[in-house]
């Protein structure tokens, strides 16, 4: 591909931002054939019949890349990738790049964007899948992680070991973007590189009306996640830091299936984002003759920790009721919940047992149960799943609740821990949707009057790797640091899950 002078001013920055925030694990260098990324993603099968889009992000002002097919047979092609734009609205935020699409048909051995080689195959057969979320370094007027030292900020190095698991399938449970402020002035050397907000908030506004920026999202997620990207495809789950008014606009642009006009763009210029989800989705996986992995993918980016929201309980639990639909029982298809704010999530204690005048309407206070509103809006809808994976919370963590499929929590991907104390994450008092003294949050939501029967949290750093064993429903988790060394073997039978 032929660059202009004016393509290579606009990568020149791309380039810089490599340097600046590259790691051990992932050496500066600049960008293939202009290219800052390439991945691809599993879609479903309303979007491409083979389940993978191919996707590049690139400099603003150069074109989409084509891409190189080599089939099974040794037949070979390209394809154009069609262009996805931000919103106009989103101003200097997201001006420098731009991400192209492409879908990638059956029966492919090879696959390259520009020069980068992308995964190119939808296995016949899936016998390792990896699961990770909570990824980005946190850059908030409050806390500051130290995203430029790897032991402290560890993405990187997690990814490679992802990559040399060697993955049929990568499955992230949300939060890529977290550089959410300016570096302070005193912690530079912990975040002296980190793009700021282009557009800052407003007076008595915690949030800018666009929080991310298209170099944040470089910073943050291109750059470390690459072997994580080039191992497998990735099967990606909107997290809460991908909101609209976070992190949204660059999750709109490089991993939202469909991009709308000013999907997540203010309106009008200093106005706030729109608040949205998008449609609930099932992939399958073939697991061995007779026996398929059911993903089914929940939106839950929106919503409180600490209480029930009439407005967003409206919006989000038509999203369950189809996630209950596409679990219902049929032979030789095993049925997960894939979302990120977990059902039962035990969080640091200290987060949000406070009443949280915010909430609309203020809530009383409730136990250290996290995602309350998403408990509410999937009440009597999740019996039918074989497991719930998630993350929110940053530890690895399952919840056992009596009568439900386990909730595992895969929140250790790099972002900074709630809490490193492990007395923080003490099992409830008393069940979810409870207030601190035993009652009802909101008299429409019933409360679980039931502790777990199993809990399960380690606060460190990884991922996990799945692998099924030869019994219908049964799998083996190997729960990994960052170097890849196991810390944890667990297993899933049915709707339980251990780990020892």
């Amino acid at each position: 591909m032929k660059l202009t002078s004016k393509s290579a001013t606009l990568i020149a920055p791309v380039a810089l931002i490599f340097a600046l925030t590259a790691t051990p694990a992932v050496a500066a260098s600049s960008p293939k054939s202009g290219i800052v990324a390439a991945y691809t993603l599993v879609v479903p099968s309303s979007t491409a019949k083979s389940h993978l889009q191919a996707r590049a992000v690139i400099p603003n002002g150069i074109s989409c890349p084509r891409v190189k097919m080599t089939y099974s047979s040794g037949k070979k092609s390209e394809a154009a990738m069609t262009m996805r734009v931000p919103g106009a609205t989103t101003g200097p935020a997201f001006a420098a790049l731009r991400a192209c699409q492409a879908n990638l048909p059956s029966g492919l051995s090879y696959a390259s964007v520009g020069a980068i080689d992308v995964p190119a195959k939808f296995q016949s057969k899936f016998d390792k899948i990896a699961v990770f979320g909570d990824t980005g370094c946190r850059v908030t007027a409050k806390q500051v992680q130290d995203c430029n030292t790897p032991a402290a900020w560890p993405l990187a190095r997690n990814a490679q070991s992802v990559a040399a698991a060697k993955p049929d399938v990568i499955f992230f449970t949300g939060d890529f973007f977290y550089r959410e402020a300016a570096c302070p002035a005193d912690k530079l050397a912990f975040c002296g590189a980190s793009p700021a907000p282009a557009i800052p908030p407003a007076a008595g506004q915690k949030f800018a009306p666009i929080s991310d920026t298209d170099y944040g999202w470089v910073a943050d997620t291109l750059i470390p996640m690459a072997p994580a990207f080039a191992a497998a495809p990735i099967l990606v789950t909107r997290g809460n830091h991908e909101s609209c008014f976070r992190g949204g606009n660059g999750w709109m642009m490089m991993f939202e299936i469909k991009l709308k006009a000013d999907s997540c763009a203010p309106t009008a210029a200093g106005a706030s984002a729109p608040n949205n989800i998008a449609p609930t989705y099932s992939v399958d996986f073939p697991i061995a003759s007779g026996r398929k992995l059911r993903a089914i993918m929940v939106d839950s980016n929106a919503g409180s920790n600490s209480g029930i929201t009439p407005a967003w309980q409206a919006l989000q639990k038509p999203a369950y009721e189809q996630a209950n639909k596409l679990a219902s029982t049929q032979k030789g298809i095993e049925p997960w919940l894939i979302t990120h704010r977990p059902m039962f999530g035990i969080d640091d204690v200290n987060q949000f047992d406070k009443p949280d005048p915010s909430a609309t309407p203020p809530d009383p206070g409730e136990l250290n149960w996290t995602s309350i509103d998403q408990t509410g809006a999937a009440l009597g809808l999740t019996s039918r799943f074989n497991l719930m994976l998630a993350s929110h919370v940053h530890v690895a963590q399952v919840v056992q609740m009596p009568g439900q499929p386990a909730q595992v929590i895969f929140g250790n991907g790099g972002s900074v821990p709630d809490s490193t104390n492990p007395a923080d994450y003490a099992t409830p008092a008393y069940g979810p949707l409870n207030t601190p003294a035993g009652q009802p949050i909101d008299p429409a939501y019933p409360p679980i009057n039931q502790l777990p029967s199993y809990v399960w949290t380690k606060i460190k750093y990884g991922h996990a790797i799945f692998t099924p064993s030869a019994k219908v429903g049964q799998w083996s988790i190997s729960q990994r640091d960052t170097a890849g060394k196991q810390f944890a073997a667990c297993t899933a039978l049915g709707k339980k899950f251990t780990c020892k």
